[in-house]
């Protein structure tokens, strides 16, 4: 089994996580939502407020970006023989793209709940972004 098998998974990771790099950070107006969206902490609102404030959300998706790109760094340094493979190694990278697919996995649930929930009374099913396109507002 061995290494024709090892070297097979390294090259996949090389394909595979630059596209999973892509889809966590810029996917559809992820960012720009994220720009003009008002999340006070629930310390500032007790009811209503958010866990995954403008702060968190800045350190929790950098540091998922960095390790990204930290495996991105492994793999490439396995293909080209700078460092041997080692099982631990393996699961270290496996683990890593475990958590990006769940964090993609995650914004995935929570933009379809948020686009097919029921509109509220008094509120707008769209909003004009600054260039006058259509948005769906995004309630985390």
């Amino acid at each position: 089994m061995g290494g024709d098998v090892f070297r097979d998974f390294y090259a996949t990771l090389a394909q595979v996580l630059p596209v999973v790099l892509l889809a966590m950070i810029f996917d559809s107006r992820y960012l720009d939502v994220l720009a003009r969206d008002h999340r006070p902490s629930r310390r500032e609102k007790p009811k209503g407020g958010y866990f995954w404030t403008k702060p968190r959300v800045r350190v929790y998706v950098l540091t998922v970006a960095s390790l990204l790109m930290c495996e991105f760094l492994c793999v490439f340094l396995v293909l080209g023989g700078l460092i041997d493979d080692r099982a631990w190694l393996r699961g270290v990278l496996i683990g890593g793209l475990t958590l990006f697919l769940g964090t993609l996995l995650t914004r995935v649930w929570v933009a379809v709940v948020a686009a097919t929930a029921p509109t509220q009374p008094g509120r707008s099913a769209t909003l004009d972004d600054e260039r006058g396109r259509a948005v769906e507002p995004l309630d985390w």
